[in-house]
């Protein structure tokens, strides 16, 4: 399977907005929410490896969620 076939088949089957603990699930642990959150730590800031602080919103106060397209595009970008 090609990469842009494999962007696709992720849109077509993530939510357009979910949960980030649903991350590992929702790929396969292809991307994992615990590797995201260590590259939003601050050893990674101001590189391409950063996924856009856009990626995530936040339910109340701990809850955070992902948004679907942003992210993909992000990934995407980091296999250039």
């Amino acid at each position: 399977m090609m990469n842009d076939q494999i962007i696709a088949q992720f849109r077509k089957t993530m939510p357009p907005v979910f949960a980030a603990t649903a991350l590992d699930k929702l790929t396969g642990n292809a991307l994992r929410w615990a590797t995201l959150q260590n590259r939003r730590g601050k050893n990674f800031k101001g590189n391409n490896m950063v996924p856009p602080s856009e990626c995530f919103r936040y339910d109340g106060a701990r809850k955070v969620l992902i948004v679907r397209d942003v992210l993909l595009d992000w990934w995407v970008s980091t296999w250039l």
